[in-house]
Protein backbone atom coordinates (compact mmCIF):
# COMPACT_ATOMS: atom_id res chain seq x y z
CA UNK A 1 0.00 0.00 0.00
CA UNK A 2 1.39 3.28 -0.96
CA UNK A 3 2.09 6.00 1.46
CA UNK A 4 -0.55 8.29 0.00
CA UNK A 5 -3.52 5.40 0.83
CA UNK A 6 -2.48 4.95 4.25
CA UNK A 7 -2.90 9.01 4.63
CA UNK A 8 -6.12 8.61 3.28
CA UNK A 9 -7.21 5.38 5.37
CA UNK A 10 -5.32 6.20 8.34
CA UNK A 11 -6.46 8.47 11.00
CA UNK A 12 -3.83 10.49 12.81
CA UNK A 13 -3.72 10.17 16.82
CA UNK A 14 -5.67 13.61 17.67
CA UNK A 15 -8.86 12.78 15.23
CA UNK A 16 -8.87 8.98 16.75
CA UNK A 17 -8.75 10.76 20.50
CA UNK A 18 -11.72 13.41 19.50
CA UNK A 19 -13.42 11.11 18.06
CA UNK A 20 -13.48 8.95 21.04
CA UNK A 21 -14.24 11.74 23.64
CA UNK A 22 -17.30 12.31 21.51
CA UNK A 23 -18.35 8.91 21.60
CA UNK A 24 -17.86 9.32 25.33
CA UNK A 25 -19.59 12.35 25.93
CA UNK A 26 -22.68 10.54 23.72
CA UNK A 27 -22.18 7.82 26.85
CA UNK A 28 -22.13 10.72 29.86
CA UNK A 29 -25.44 12.10 28.66
CA UNK A 30 -26.85 8.31 28.33
CA UNK A 31 -26.40 8.29 32.03
CA UNK A 32 -27.85 11.16 32.31
CA UNK A 33 -30.49 9.81 30.42
CA UNK A 34 -30.75 6.53 32.77
CA UNK A 35 -30.73 9.16 36.02
CA UNK A 36 -33.60 10.89 35.22
CA UNK A 37 -35.27 7.83 34.90
CA UNK A 38 -34.50 6.65 38.23
CA UNK A 39 -35.38 9.75 39.50
CA UNK A 40 -39.25 9.22 38.08
CA UNK A 41 -38.87 5.80 39.40
CA UNK A 42 -37.54 6.90 42.87
CA UNK A 43 -40.72 9.51 42.85
CA UNK A 44 -43.54 6.43 42.78
CA UNK A 45 -41.54 3.93 44.51
CA UNK A 46 -42.84 2.64 47.99
CA UNK A 47 -40.37 4.29 51.00
CA UNK A 48 -39.33 1.29 52.01
CA UNK A 49 -37.93 0.28 48.84
CA UNK A 50 -36.35 3.82 48.32
CA UNK A 51 -32.75 2.89 49.59
CA UNK A 52 -31.80 0.71 46.85
CA UNK A 53 -33.43 3.32 43.97
CA UNK A 54 -31.30 5.89 45.63
CA UNK A 55 -28.16 3.45 45.54
CA UNK A 56 -28.56 2.95 42.06
CA UNK A 57 -28.80 6.66 41.52
CA UNK A 58 -25.57 7.45 43.05
CA UNK A 59 -24.29 4.61 41.19
CA UNK A 60 -25.73 5.84 37.93
CA UNK A 61 -23.86 9.20 38.98
CA UNK A 62 -20.58 7.97 40.06
CA UNK A 63 -20.26 6.48 36.23
CA UNK A 64 -21.49 9.57 34.81
CA UNK A 65 -18.92 11.39 36.96
CA UNK A 66 -16.20 8.84 35.92
CA UNK A 67 -17.10 8.96 32.11
CA UNK A 68 -16.63 12.88 32.03
CA UNK A 69 -13.36 12.73 33.64
CA UNK A 70 -12.37 10.67 31.42
CA UNK A 71 -14.07 12.40 28.54
CA UNK A 72 -12.33 15.66 29.54
CA UNK A 73 -9.13 13.98 29.92
CA UNK A 74 -9.09 13.03 26.44
CA UNK A 75 -9.92 16.04 25.17
CA UNK A 76 -7.33 17.38 26.40
CA UNK A 77 -5.00 14.98 25.01
CA UNK A 78 -6.14 15.94 21.54
CA UNK A 79 -4.78 19.60 22.32
CA UNK A 80 -1.62 18.07 23.16
CA UNK A 81 -1.34 15.27 20.37
CA UNK A 82 1.30 15.79 17.99
CA UNK A 83 0.26 16.82 14.43
CA UNK A 84 0.33 13.80 11.46
CA UNK A 85 1.14 10.91 13.92
CA UNK A 86 -1.23 8.30 12.04
CA UNK A 87 -2.83 5.71 14.31
CA UNK A 88 -3.76 2.40 12.84
CA UNK A 89 -7.46 1.97 14.00
CA UNK A 90 -8.64 -1.31 11.63
CA UNK A 91 -8.18 -3.79 14.62
CA UNK A 92 -9.24 -1.92 17.25
CA UNK A 93 -12.21 -1.11 15.95
CA UNK A 94 -13.04 -4.98 15.11
CA UNK A 95 -13.51 -5.10 18.44
CA UNK A 96 -16.59 -3.28 19.00
CA UNK A 97 -19.68 -5.16 19.36
CA UNK A 98 -21.88 -2.05 19.23
CA UNK A 99 -22.52 -1.65 15.35
CA UNK A 100 -23.53 1.76 15.75
CA UNK A 101 -20.72 2.42 18.16
CA UNK A 102 -18.31 1.45 15.14
CA UNK A 103 -20.33 2.84 12.43
CA UNK A 104 -20.38 6.45 14.33
CA UNK A 105 -16.20 6.02 14.91
CA UNK A 106 -15.63 5.04 11.15
CA UNK A 107 -17.75 7.98 9.90
CA UNK A 108 -15.61 9.78 12.39
CA UNK A 109 -11.93 8.68 11.70
CA UNK A 110 -12.99 7.99 7.42
CA UNK A 111 -12.40 4.53 7.72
Amino acid sequence: MSTDAQAITTPDLAAVLEALSVEMSLAAEACGHLDSALGKILENTPPESRMAVMQELHTVDHLAQHITAITDFTAKLVQAAPDGVPLAVQDALATITLGAVAERLKGRLGV
